[in-house]
């Protein structure tokens, strides 16, 4: 592999060497001796059998080739320090990677978006979608939103939010408010949570069983747009049928919503640092946006 490809040294002599037009100032730069560079670039042509350099009075003149070269050879290195400087330098002390479940993330977290860019400007987001039930990567993630009952170890566990259970579908499926048109529904369900149908029946309807659920998805949007659909009732977290509820597409199916036993974490890896500013500036807004949310829900 690369076995065309001459040594890096002997291409920073001859890149160097180009855009200054001379061993001296070229060995300045790369902090060589004029006859190491001159060396460095004599061995480059010999491996490519051809000249790159007139020497003329002291001074360098690229050859036709050379001036054909130089350009290939000044972007790949232009590209390396452009790639380095964005992976591992200050911009990429920066920027913050995010890893958020979907749902939450389409939901709740997007439309709350300008609030925090109007409250930290020079901020920069990288986010990564996630389904509750896929393995974290959190060697690559700073702050990492899960769904479950905050008993993770590789990290610290901050709460962000519980949100009621609700059973929501469309009015023609639903009377607003009855549970009892449920019995004969359609049911949505999602997998992998533990506050479910068999759940809500036992508090809403005791004596009846639920029946299977027509659909099973692991996303609540999903879940969302199906009962949108007049497929199915769905039965999901109060803070993500909110708009839906709002906008007149979904109403309640039961009046009384089911307590969750599981909600919204923040978990910071251990692998990072999780004290950088605009790490904790992060957590902090997302925080806030939480307790104002839970506070119009309450209203």
């Amino acid at each position: 592999m690369y076995s065309q490809l001459p040594p890096l040294s002997w291409l920073r002599a001859f890149d160097a060497s180009a855009r200054l037009g001379s061993f001296t100032l070229a060995a300045e730069e790369l902090g060589l001796t004029p006859s190491a560079v001159s060396y460095q670039v004599r061995g480059l042509e010999a491996k490519l059998g051809h000249a790159l350099f007139r020497r003329e009075h002291r001074m360098l003149q690229l050859t036709r080739l050379g001036q054909a070269y130089l350009p290939v050879v000044a972007k790949a290195f232009a590209d390396i320090d452009a790639t380095t400087s964005s992976l591992f330098g200050k911009a990429a002390e920066a920027e913050i990677t995010l890893r958020c479940v979907s749902s939450l993330s389409l939901l709740w977290l997007v439309p709350r978006l300008e609030r925090f860019r109007a409250a930290f400007p020079e901020s920069r987001l990288r986010f990564l979608s996630a389904s509750w039930s896929e393995m974290p990567e959190g060697e690559e993630i700073d702050v990492d939103i899960r769904f479950g009952d905050g008993t993770w170890t590789d990290g610290e566990v901050l709460s962000l939010m519980h949100s009621e259970v609700i059973a929501v579908g469309t009015a023609g499926r639903v009377q607003d408010g009855a549970p009892d048109t449920l019995v004969t529904a359609p049911l949505i369900e999602l997998v992998g949570v533990v506050d479910g149908w068999q759940q809500f029946f036992a508090r809403h309807l005791p004596g009846v069983t639920a029946p299977e659920p027509a659909y099973k998805v692991d996303q609540s949007l999903i879940a969302l747009e199906l009962a949108c659909r007049g497929l199915g009732v769905a039965l999901v977290a109060e803070v993500f049928a909110r708009p839906y509820l709002a906008d007149g597409r979904l109403v309640r199916a039961a009046a009384a919503p089911l307590p969750a036993r599981q909600g919204h974490y923040l978990v910071l890896p251990a692998s990072r640092n999780s004290r950088r500013r605009e790490v904790a500036s992060l957590v902090a807004w997302l925080r806030a946006e939480a307790g104002r949310d839970e506070r119009a829900g309450d209203a």
